[in-house]
């Protein structure tokens, strides 16, 4: 869908733009996520402006975090149009186990997330607060289906039909978006796109930067050790 609407002209934020900018967005989004979703009586909660400054510049906006605010932004924007990409309940369970879940339970990242404070560690924050707010951090097959259902019924009972259009993963195309868009029809193939293999590859980066990190922290120790023991072994000569 991201690319679709690319090829449309539209300027989209996806979930992966905040690794452009960590971590100035995830941050943003722990705190939009706590001042409207966990209602933090100590913030305000955003608004219009505030939505504007996360996400100004794009004139469309898709995956998550930005999905758990689907009411916030219908009402910050009552212009937009929403569109609700449908799939199979089973598919859906499939690919977030083997991503989101999947980085959630890495005993590395939880650790680590405590050692990074500008990417990793605002990551792991904002998707703590996200699986927090759809399913309690609850992560057993049958309580994140349920939540994944319950999150559709909620969109469908209350967005009008005049604003809505469900997108069937796999078998909707360029017909029924272009319509819904009022764009002309794309006479081209739908765009694929491989978002675990993307995931993985964002996780692979986070794991690699980790990895040096410990090596330069490993190298500095391994210096001020042995400056240390130089320091020593000529303060025992003078001694002696």
């Amino acid at each position: 869908m991201c690319i679709a609407l690319r090829k449309l002209g539209y300027n989209p934020y996806h979930g992966s733009e905040c690794f452009k900018n960590p971590p100035h967005d995830f941050n943003l989004w722990i705190e939009a996520m706590e001042c409207n979703l966990l209602n933090n009586p100590s913030k305000a909660r955003y608004n219009t402006e505030d939505f504007d400054r996360l996400i100004g510049s794009y004139d469309a906006i898709l995956d998550i975090p930005a999905c758990l605010f689907w009411e916030d932004l219908s009402h910050a924007y009552p212009d937009a149009k929403i569109i609700l990409t449908t799939r199979d309940v089973e598919s859906w369970y499939t690919s977030a186990n083997a991503t989101v879940f999947k980085f959630m339970h890495i005993p590395f990242f939880r650790v680590w997330q405590h050692m990074d404070s500008t990417v990793l560690g605002p990551l792991f924050r904002q998707s703590e607060l996200v699986w927090k707010i759809f399913c309690g951090n609850n992560y057993e097959e049958s309580v994140v289906k349920q939540a994944y259902l319950d999150h559709y019924d909620r969109i469908r009972a209350a967005i009008p039909k005049e604003r809505l259009l469900e997108f069937e993963t796999g078998k909707s195309g360029w017909k029924e978006l272009c319509e819904f868009l009022e764009e002309p029809v794309r006479d081209e193939p739908w765009p694929k796109a491989y978002p675990t293999v993307e995931f993985q590859n964002h996780m692979d980066l986070a794991m690699q930067d980790a990895i040096r990190t410990i090596i330069r922290w490993m190298a500095l120790g391994l210096v001020v050790g042995v400056g240390f023991w130089y320091w020593y072994e000529n303060q025992r000569k003078w001694e002696y």
